[in-house]
């Protein structure tokens, strides 16, 4: 439970989450139906977390998702190395593609990694109340 706090507080972080929100994001971690099908990844700088990413088995491909880099770390290789060891844990259970959604700050690292765009979709906020 601790490894999955630490992953969960690690990409929280990233993502933006509010750190109240930690212990029932854990507990949602905790309880999915398809962590046999998962493996989840922390990157470490000099002992300490600063990235994550999560490899989902699902119809045959190698889902990559979660893939976070903490800000004063990024840009040295992390999010490429988390990334490519969730693509080595799909092509050590038999799977021959992956696929991701990348952000503009990780396309540019994906298309060097040599992933291809396929589609885009745009995402909205709701206003505030």
């Amino acid at each position: 439970m601790d490894s999955l706090t630490e992953w969960v507080r690690v990409y929280s972080s990233s993502f933006g989450f509010a750190s109240h929100l930690l212990d029932s994001i854990v507990q949602c971690e905790a309880a999915r139906p398809d962590t046999p099908d998962l493996v989840r990844f922390t990157g470490r700088f000099q002992g300490q977390p600063v990235g994550t990413a999560l490899m989902l088995d699902a119809h045959g491909v190698a889902g990559i998702y979660v893939v976070t880099t903490a800000e004063a770390h990024r840009h040295q290789g992390i999010g490429s190395a988390l990334t490519s060891a969730a693509l080595r844990a799909g092509r050590e259970r038999g799977l021959r593609t992956g696929t991701l959604q990348a952000s503009n700050q990780g396309a540019g690292v994906y298309r060097r990694m040599g992933f291809q765009m396929i589609d885009q979709y745009e995402l909205f906020q709701l206003p505030p109340l």
